[in-house]
């Protein structure tokens, strides 16, 4: 049997989780003096809710090694091989921590596929490789789907505020957006795992409307996967999902909401999508 492992933060939503079981190892949100795990100790609700009543920002650490090492050695022990995929290592040390706990099983059946994307982004790739598993993919014929998913993604996303981003230090390029811009809505995409503006637009809803526009542009009319992420926004993330089905050849779609670490750096109100070329010979995942 082969085990995907990922991180949560994939965002991947529970259902899909329990039904490929993929072991999923926790980051970290930090709030004044606390430490959670991203979902075990801390839900989305009780961090949205601290986030607003919070004076101080929190800020995220990726797992350690022995997280992983917890996570892998079971998994060894069982028989089992393992495909460990994650979140951009520009964005986290989590994908350093994960090749540091391989280091520690020589020989071990293990692959490790950085994809250079964030929350659904990096979901998109675990479904399409656990997908590819459940059709009798080997480990590395599943690692290969996850790699050209990710390297064909389009993950795109709009703010409230670039405050969280900036505060986090994980902001790149789009501190161009600083200064007499703080009141544009920022159009950020997340481009070889640095996070880049694409437009900037003065209301929400062109914010909304261009990150459609440009999923569409980029796609080519070929059949695709869709995911949609958002922070505290559910009548907007339905509103683009609503329209990008409406104007792309949707084959699968997964809706999720962003969790503790990355809602840590993105803030409330965030609205993200995540658009890539359906993997050929791979069903859409039933749930």
């Amino acid at each position: 049997m082969i085990r995907i492992v990922t991180d949560s933060a994939a965002n991947l939503p529970t259902p899909f989780v329990q039904a490929f079981d993929i072991a999923v190892v926790p980051l970290k949100v930090i709030v004044g003096d606390k430490v959670y795990r991203d979902g075990v100790d801390l839900s989305v609700a009780e961090f949205y809710e601290m986030l607003a009543s919070q004076r101080t920002s929190p800020s995220t650490s990726q797992p350690s090694p022995d997280d992983f090492i917890e996570v892998y050695k079971p998994i060894l022990e069982a028989g089992d091989e393992i495909l460990s995929i994650h979140l951009a290592h520009t964005l986290s040390g989590t994908f350093n921590s994960a090749l540091q706990a391989v280091q520690q099983f020589p020989n071990a059946p293990i692959t490790l596929v950085d994809t250079y994307l964030v929350s659904i982004g990096t979901g998109l790739a675990v479904l399409g490789a656990a997908q590819a598993l459940h059709q009798g993919a080997s480990r590395e014929e599943a690692a290969d789907v996850a790699t050209r998913m990710s390297k064909h993604t389009t993950l795109l996303f709009t703010l409230e505020t670039l405050e969280y981003l900036r505060r986090g230090g994980r902001i790149g390029n789009a501190s161009a957006f600083f200064g007499t811009l703080l009141r544009i809505k920022p159009v950020l995409a997340l481009q070889h795992g640095v996070v880049e503006p694409v437009d900037r637009v003065r209301t929400r809803q062109r914010a909304l409307a261009r990150m459609v526009e440009m999923a569409v542009e980029r796609q080519n009319d070929t059949p695709v996967w869709l995911g949609i992420a958002h922070a505290n926004a559910p009548d907007e993330a339905a509103r683009v999902r609503a329209e990008l089905e409406q104007k792309l050849d949707v084959r699968f779609c997964v809706e999720t909401v962003i969790g503790p670490v990355v809602g840590a750096h993105t803030g409330p109100g965030t609205v993200g999508i995540a658009v890539t070329s359906a993997p050929e010979g791979i069903e859409a995942p039933q749930m």
